[in-house]
C-alpha cells in the first residue's frame, strides 16, 4: 500500500544531504567505522537432521554473505519427514566432513562459525551415563513412633542421607543402616522420630530438539568433572578431523529442566558454606523456624550458584583449547546470572516474544558482564518469537534491535535460518519458532539493507570504552534467602528492577555489578575502575541481606572516593546459616562504622574522599554525588553512550510516541558534534550545536517515531563538514496523481495479472485473486510533473506494507523498510516529467494462509514440527 507525496521542505542554511557520491573516507570525522566480521549481524543456522550436504551449504553460506551477515552459529536439531537417507550423526566423520567443508568455505567467504556443543539443547547426548546426568533431589519425611520399623522401601534412586531425629533433638544418621534395595534395618528408640530421606534421581532429562546421534541424558549442569568426560567425545571428534575449528562455541539459556542436585553435592557445600548440609535436612525441605529455612535454603542455592559457575568456566577453557570462543547464555540459571555470563567469552542475552523497558535491568546484565571484565563484545540472540510465522516485518525488528543496542548489546545473532536444500519445496525446511530471516521466509529481499543498518550501529556501539557513570549493586542474597521454592531458576530481586527502571527512565548511564566484582574494583581519581568502565556511584538498592565482606568494600570505596548510595537504608543482616553469630558481629561492627542514622538522607562521609548517602529519593542522592543524567530522557528519548579518545558515541532512539524537533541538552561535554543516519551508509553531516546558559550543550535532533540515529561529538575540538539538514516545511504538501501501473515481478505461488490503478491500496484488494495468495515483489510506476515551486522535496509513500526499493528516473533513491517511509529526492527530481518506480515486497503470510486453506504438506518435521506462537499447531487457513 502506497500514499505516494512530495514533500516541500526549506533547509538549512549550508546544510545538505551527502549523496553517494560524498560519502566522507574512513578518516573522515563523518564516516563510519570500517565493516568488520563482528560488525555484522550473525545468524543461528539449524541443520535439520544434519541433513547437509556440501553444495548446498556452500551455497548458503554464499547467500548469508551476499546479505551482509558476519557470521554463522551451527545449532544440529531434528530433521524433516522423508529425508532420513539425508541425515548424517552428530559428530560422525561423514558429520565432520561436512563441518570441515563449512568451516574452510565461511573462512574463504569472511564468515565466522560457532557451534553449539551438542545438538538441540542444553548440553547432553548418548556419551552421557546416568552418573553423568542431571538430576534431582527428592525427599520423603516419615513420622515414626519409638519400637517401631519403617514399614515401607525408601523412594527409588541413589540415597544420599537418611537423618532420623527425635523429639528431644537427638541426630541419627541411618544412611548406612539402608540396604541397596531400599530397606531400612533399624528401629526406632523410645519416644517420637522423624525421618528425612533425601533420594538422588537420575537421569532426569534427554537432550530437547536432540539432533540424529545427539539424542540421550542431559549432562549434569554443576559437575565440572562430568562436563570433562562429555568434552573429551568433541576432543577426539576434532582431533580425528583435518578442517578448520569453529571460531567459537555456544550454550543456550539455562535450560537444565529440574536439575537441583549433583554427585558430591554434600561436600561441595561443606567445603563452601563452612558446615554440613546433612544435619540441617528439615531446614533444607522447609522443616523449622523460617529464619533458619530461608538461610540453609540460601546456603544450598549459593552453592548451585557456585557449581554452574565453575561448570562454565571449565567450558570456556576448553573453548579456548579448542582454539575458539565462549558465548554463553547465563539466564534462567539459578546463579548470579552477571558473573555466569562473565564467565563466556561473549556474554549472550536474548529477547523472547516482547519487547518491554522494564526488561531493561535484566538485559543490561550481560552487556554489564563484558564491561566489566573489560571485552568488547555483548551478544544477543534477536527476535525470538518477536510474532507469529511470516508476520513479522524488518520495521518490528528493527525496534527491537534498537531496544538490545539501547541496553548496551553489539552483536545481535538473529534467531534465525534453518537450513534448506535446494531441492525442497516452498517455504522450505521450517524451525518451529520464528522468525525465519532465511531466503524463503518472506525478509530476505530488503533484509541486506536491514543487516547493513545493525551493522553500522554495532560498528559504533564496539568503538571506544563503555561510558556509564554509575554500578547498580544485584542483591542476589536477597532471593537466595527467600522463602519460596527451593529451586529458583529466575532469580531477578524486585528491587533490582525497581531501581534498575528508576535509573533507566531518569536518564541515568549504568551497568550492573556483582558481589565478586566488586571486590576487583579500583579507585583512580575519585573513579571506581573495573574492566573497561569508570564510575561515579555505587547504588544498592533496597535489600535486607549482604555478605560482610561486601558490605566493608563498599565502605572502602566510599573512603576512596566514590559514592555509595543506598536506596532505601543500608542493608540489615548477613545471608546464610553458618557461623552467623560471629559474621553478623563483624557485620554489625561494620555497619556501625558508616555512620548512616535512619533520618539521614544524605550523609557525606567525613572519612575519606567519597559519600555515603542513604535515602528514598534516588534523584536527589545522585544529585548530591555529582551523577549527571542525560535529560533527554525527558522528552521520550533513549541513549546509550561510548567514550572516543576526543568525546562520545551516543546512539539515541526515540521510542515515544512523539516526533521530536527540539534543541535537545547532553549530559556530556561537547564542543561539536555530528549526526550519522544508520539506516544510510552516505547521510551524515555536522550537527546544530549551542551551548545553555547552564553552561550545557544541547542538539538540535529531529526524530519521528521509532526513528534513531548516532551523535559523535568532542568535547574540546571543532569539526568541518558538510551541515546536518534541519528540514522545515516550506509548503503545502503535493500529492503524485496520475495512473499508476502494477506489475508483479517476482514471488509466488504465481505471479497475479498486473494491473493500472489510479488510487493506491491493498493490492489484495486491487488485482484478481491470485493477488491473495501471492507473497512477494510487485513494482509501480508512474510518471509526474515536478512541482514549480522550489525546494528541497521529500518523497513520502505513507504506509508501505511492508519494505520499498524506489528508483526516480532510473537511478536508486533508497530502499525503505521502516517508518516513516520517506526519502530526500536531491537532485535526481529534475524539472518536468519524472519517473518514479517503487517495488514493493509483502510479508509471506498470504501465500502461507493459501497453502493451509489448500490442505497443501509443507509442515513435515519431527518433533514440535510447526507451532504457532502458543506452543499450538500452526494453521494459517483462517489468517485474514
Amino acid at each position: 500500500m502506497l500514499k505516494a507525496t512530495l514533500l516541500t521542505l526549506t533547509l538549512a542554511a549550508g546544510a545538505s544531504w551527502i549523496g553517494a557520491a560524498e560519502a566522507p573516507p574512513q578518516n573522515n570525522p563523518l564516516a563510519w567505522p570500517a565493516v568488520t566480521r563482528d560488525s555484522r549481524p550473525w545468524t543461528r543456522w539449524w541443520w535439520l537432521g544434519s541433513a547437509v550436504d556440501a553444495p548446498n551449504l556452500t551455497r548458503e553460506l554464499t547467500q548469508f554473505r551476499d546479505a551482509g551477515l558476519g557470521g554463522v552459529e551451527i545449532c544440529p536439531i531434528y530433521g524433516a519427514k522423508g529425508s532420513e537417507d539425508r541425515f548424517l550423526p552428530f559428530l560422525s566423520p561423514q558429520w565432520m566432513a561436512m563441518l570441515a567443508h563449512t568451516t574452510v568455505e565461511a573462512k574463504r567467504l569472511g564468515l565466522g562459525v560457532d557451534l553449539t556443543t551438542g545438538t538441540g539443547w542444553p548440553f547432553g547426548g548418548p556419551s552421557v551415563t546416568a552418573d553423568d546426568a542431571s538430576s534431582k533431589i527428592v525427599v520423603k519425611r516419615y513420622a515414626l513412633a519409638g519400637g517401631a520399623t519403617l514399614g515401607e522401601d525408601l523412594p527409588e534412586g541413589r540415597l544420599q542421607c537418611l537423618l532420623a531425629i527425635s523429639q528431644a533433638g537427638e541426630h541419627i544418621d541411618l544412611t548406612d543402616r539402608v540396604s541397596p534395595n531400599g530397606h531400612l534395618d533399624w528401629v526406632a528408640p523410645g519416644g517420637e522420630w522423624q525421618l528425612y530421606a533425601a533420594v538422588q534421581r537420575s537421569p532426569i532429562q534427554q537432550v530437547k530438539r536432540a539432533a540424529p546421534g545427539g539424542e540421550g541424558n542431559v549432562l549434569d549442569p554443576y559437575s565440572v568433572a562430568a562436563l570433562g568426560r562429555y568434552l573429551a567425545l568433541f576432543d577426539q571428534a576434532f582431533a580425528d578431523s583435518h578442517g578448520e575449528k569453529p571460531s567459537g562455541h555456544f550454550q543456550d539459556s539455562f535450560e537444565y529442566y529440574g536439575a537441583t542436585w549433583t554427585n558430591d553435592f554434600f561436600r561441595e557445600f561443606a567445603s563452601r558454606r563452612g558446615y554440613d548440609l546433612r544435619a540441617q535436612l528439615p531446614a533444607l525441605f522447609g522443616d523449622g523456624s523460617a529464619d533458619a529455612v530461608a538461610r540453609v535454603q540460601g546456603d544450598y542455592r549459593e552453592t548451585l550458584s557456585d557449581l554452574h559457575l565453575a561448570y562454565v568456566t571449565r567450558w570456556t577453557d576448553w573453548c579456548h583449547s579448542q582454539g575458539g570462543v565462549s558465548r554463553n547464555q547465563a539466564h534462567g540459571s539459578p546463579t548470579e546470572w552477571l558473573d555466569v555470563y562473565a564467565a563466556a567469552d561473549i556474554p549472550e542475552t536474548e529477547i523472547f516474544r516482547k519487547v518491554d523497558e522494564r526488561q531493561m535491568p535484566q538485559l543490561k546484565l550481560s552487556s554489564s558482564a563484558a564491561h566489566l571484565k573489560g571485552t568488547t563484545l555483548a551478544s544477543a540472540e534477536a527476535f525470538t518469537w518477536l510474532g507469529e510465522h511470516f508476520q513479522v516485518s524488518l520495521a518490528q525488528a528493527k525496534q527491537a534491535a534498537d531496544f538490545l543496542f539501547l541496553a548496551g548489546v553489539n552483536r545481535l545473532v538473529l534467531h534465525g535460518i534453518p537450513y534448506s536444500p535446494a531441492d525442497a519445496a516452498w517455504p522450505g525446511w521450517q524451525f518451529y519458532a520464528a522468525v525465519n530471516f532465511g531466503p524463503q521466509g518472506g525478509l530476505w529481499r530488503d533484509l541486506p539493507d536491514f543487516n547493513a543498518y545493525l551493522t553500522r550501529c554495532q560498528s559504533i556501539l564496539q568503538s571506544g570504552m563503555p561510558d556509564n557513570d554509575v554500578l547498580l549493586y544485584f542483591p542476589i542474597y536477597d532471593v537466595w534467602n527467600a522463602s519460596g521454592e527451593l529451586f529458583n531458576q529466575n532469580p531477578i530481586p524486585q528491587a533490582f528492577l525497581d531501581t534498575g527502571n528508576a535509573l533507566w527512565n531518569g536518564g541515568y548511564a549504568y551497568d550492573v555489578v556483582s558481589d565478586r566484582f566488586l571486590e576487583s574494583a579500583r579507585i583512580v581519581d575519585g573513579r571506581l575502575l573495573l574492566g573497561n568502565g569508570s564510575y561515579r556511584a555505587v547504588v544498592v538498592p533496597r535489600c535486607h541481606f549482604m555478605p560482610a565482606a561486601t558490605l566493608a568494600r563498599l565502605h572502602d570505596l566510599a573512603q576512596g572516593g566514590v559514592a555509595v548510595v543506598f536506596v532505601g537504608g543500608p542493608p540489615e543482616d548477613v545471608p546464610g546459616f553458618g557461623a552467623l553469630d560471629a559474621r553478623r558481629a563483624e557485620f554489625r561492627k561494620i555497619l556501625g562504622s558508616l555512620h548512616l542514622a535512619d533520618d539521614t538522607p544524605a550523609y557525606r562521609a567525613p572519612y575519606g574522599h567519597g559519600q555515603l548517602l542513604s535515602g528514598t529519593d534516588l534523584d536527589v542522592m545522585l544529585g548530591e554525588a555529582r551523577v549527571a543524567r542525560e535529560p533527554m530522557a525527558e522528552s521520550g528519548l533513549r541513549c546509550v553512550r561510548r567514550k572516543h579518545a576526543s568525546g562520545r558515541y551516543y546512539f539515541i532512539a526515540n521510542r515515544g510516541a512523539q516526533a521530536i524537533d527540539a534543541w535537545v541538552p547532553l549530559g556530556t561535554p561537547a564542543e561539536s558534534a555530528v549526526i550519522l543516519d544508520p539506516r544510510s551508509a552516505d547521510r551524515a553531516g555536522v550537527a546544530a550545536l549551542r551551548t545553555r546558559p547552564d553552561g550545557r550543550p544541547e542538539v538540535r535532533l529531529q526524530l519521528q517515531p521509532g526513528v534513531s540515529c548516532v551523535l559523535r561529538t568532542w568535547a574540546r575540538a571543532t569539526t568541518e563538514g558538510p551541515a546536518w539538514p534541519i528540514l522545515l516545511p516550506a509548503g503545502e504538501a503535493v500529492p503524485i496523481t496520475g495512473n499508476w501501473r502494477v506489475q508483479f515481478i517476482d514471488g509466488g505461488p504465481v505471479l497475479p495479472a498486473g494491473f493500472e490503478t489510479r488510487t493506491l491500496a491493498s493490492w489484495t484488494t486491487l488485482a484478481d485473486d491470485d493477488a491473495q495468495r501471492f507473497a512477494g515483489t510487485a513494482r509501480y510506476t508512474i510518471e509526474f510533473d515536478a512541482p514549480a515551486q522550489p525546494g528541497q522535496w521529500v518523497l513520502d509513500l505513507g504506509t508501505v506494507r511492508e519494505s520499498a526499493r524506489v528508483q526516480l528516473n532510473g537511478q536508486p533513491l533508497a530502499t525503505l523498510w521502516t517508518p516513516p517511509f520517506q526519502i530526500a529526492v536531491g537532485p535526481l527530481l529534475r524539472p518536468g516529467t519524472n519517473l518514479l518506480e517503487v517495488e514493493v515486497t509483502n510479508l509471506a503470510a498470504n501465500r502461507v494462509r493459501d497453502l493451509d486453506r489448500r490442505g497443501v504438506s509443507w509442515k513435515y518435521f519431527y518433533d514440535i514440527n510447526v507451532v504457532n506462537i502458543d506452543y499450538r499447531p500452526l494453521d494459517a487457513s483462517s489468517w485474514p
